[in-house]
C-alpha cells in the first residue's frame, strides 16, 4: 500500500503545481485580491463533491472550480484523482482514490497511520523543494479517522503550505490535499476546517 501511495501523493502534487500556476495568473491580474492583502472572508460552499459514486461527500467554497481532467486514460487502475482550484485565493484541493491490496485498508492505527506519513512525505519531496513537515495529528470527520499532516513547502520559489487529510475506506484510501500560498495561512485553516466539517460517508 505504501508504494501505491507514495505514487498517487506524487501525481496529486504534480497536478497542483499546474492548478497553481493558473490560479496564479489569475491572481496577477488587475484589481485581483491577494493572499496577503485579502481578508479571510466567510466560507460559503457552494460545490458539491462526490466520491466513489456519492459514498463519500463533500463541500468546497463556491470560489472552486472543478479542473479535473477529462480524459482519464493517463490514471492508473484502481486510482481516481479529482482537482479542484480557487483562482481569486491561488488554492488548490486535490482528492484521490487508490485501491488497496486486501487486508491494507480500515487500519488507522498509529503504526499503519506513520506509514502513510513516510509514503506522504517521500511524495511532497518528490514534487517540492524544502518540504517540512509541521504537524501530524489524528482527527475525526464524517464518523471516521483523518490522518492530518500539516507541511511548509517551496514551488517554483513561492512558499507554500499544505495539509493531507488520509482514511482508509474499505479497499481504498482517500486522500484530499490542500494547499495554498503560505501568506494564506488563516484562508488555509478555514479551508481545511471547512473540508473536515461537511465530509460525510454514506
Amino acid at each position: 500500500m505504501i508504494m501505491r501511495y507514495f505514487k498517487i501523493t506524487a501525481a496529486i502534487a504534480l497536478a497542483g503545481v499546474a492548478a497553481l500556476a493558473a490560479a496564479g495568473q489569475a491572481n496577477a491580474a488587475p484589481g485581483s485580491a491577494t493572499a496577503s492583502t485579502a481578508a479571510v472572508a466567510e466560507i460559503h460552499n457552494g460545490l458539491n463533491v462526490a466520491l466513489l459514486d456519492g459514498k463519500i461527500t463533500l463541500q468546497l467554497p463556491q470560489e472552486f472550480v472543478d479542473q479535473t481532467p477529462k480524459d482519464k486514460a493517463p490514471q492508473d487502475t484502481g486510482v481516481a484523482v479529482q482537482l479542484f482550484a480557487n483562482r481569486r485565493h491561488s488554492q488548490v484541493v486535490g482528492i484521490s482514490t487508490v485501491r488497496t491490496v486486501n487486508g491494507d485498508a480500515n487500519d488507522t492505527g498509529e503504526s499503519a497511520f506513520n506509514k502513510m506519513a513516510q509514503g506522504a512525505l517521500s511524495g511532497l519531496k518528490t514534487q517540492f523543494k524544502d518540504v517540512k513537515k509541521t504537524g501530524q495529528t489524528t482527527v475525526m470527520a464524517g464518523d471516521h479517522k483523518f490522518l492530518r499532516i500539516d507541511s511548509e513547502q517551496e514551488m517554483k520559489d513561492n512558499a507554500m503550505i499544505g495539509t493531507l487529510l488520509i482514511t482508509p475506506y474499505h479497499d481504498r484510501v482517500i486522500t484530499v490535499q490542500v494547499l495554498s500560498p503560505a501568506a494564506a495561512d488563516k484562508e488555509h485553516n478555514a479551508l481545511v476546517k471547512s473540508i473536515l466539517n461537511t465530509v460525510s460517508f454514506h
